[in-house]
């Protein structure tokens, strides 16, 4: 069944923990609907490594909450690229700008002009897959508590309305989606392709602790990175780039 924004709840709050674990309350409580989460200010927002982080006001945080429906399990390791192309697609429709130095990086980044912009978290509580995304609109966290550089949109010079950001994130991201559903995946990856920080280059990437050195050769209709090693392909789910692509 297609997703309609339409059929989402929205909810906007001016300081929580994090919109992610609003969503697990609501998931917890026993909501059963669609739903956007916006926070202006967050005092515990999530990484991928569940470090707590103060997200200062002025940013975009945002969290969907959508309900699987059979045989949208399958569908899960696809969404942080589908979540990661929609908010490209957000950006250059809100700025009116297609040609911006915006990159995705795997797994869940989104860097402009080679510094972090955006970062996405996915998660599965019972039925609901939830999207958490945090967007530097206005400020960008200090250098020296990161471990890449980072930037907001307003350093770059480019000054967005980040409610009218959100709301165009949300219907891309529902179209995405729809397209992955109905269609397939390749569709996606033929759109991801030209944003893809480093494919068809060599890489490093930490997977469980151990350093993995090859040729990013593409993305799997899983949802996976195509790492090729000495001749050989080996697909990866998890893992961070190391310092060493920057």
């Amino acid at each position: 069944m297609s997703l309609n924004i339409k059929d989402f709840d929205v909810f906007h709050f001016e300081k929580i923990d994090s919109t992610n674990a609003i969503a697990k309350r609501f998931v917890e409580s026993g909501r059963d609907k669609n739903t956007i989460i916006i926070a202006d200010e967050q005092t515990s927002g999530k990484t991928t490594k569940s470090t707590p982080w103060t997200s200062p006001k002025g940013n975009l945080y945002l969290t969907l909450m959508i309900k699987l429906n059979d045989g949208d399990e399958k569908f899960l390791p696809q969404l942080s690229f589908i979540s990661a192309i929609s908010l490209v697609e957000a950006i250059q429709e809100v700025i009116k700008n297609k040609d911006i130095d915006i990159k995705i990086k795997w797994p869940n980044d989104l860097l402009l002009n080679g510094k972090k912009l955006s970062g996405i978290l996915i998660e599965r509580d019972e039925d609901f897959a939830i999207i958490g995304i945090g967007v530097n609109t206005e400020s960008s966290p200090d250098t020296s508590l990161t471990r890449y550089p980072a930037t907001s949109l307003k350093q770059e010079k480019f000054v967005v309305n980040k409610d009218e950001l959100a709301m165009e994130l949300c219907k891309k991201i529902i179209e995405n989606i729809n397209d992955c559903k109905q269609n397939s995946f390749s569709k996606i990856i033929e759109k991801i392709k030209p944003f893809m920080f480093r494919l068809n280059s060599e890489i490093s990437i930490s997977v469980c602790g151990k350093n993995m050195i090859g040729i990013f050769s593409g993305i799997a209709e899983n949802g996976g990175l195509i790492l090729q090693i000495d001749g050989n392909k080996k697909t990866l789910l998890s893992g961070e780039l190391t310092k060493e692509n920057f």
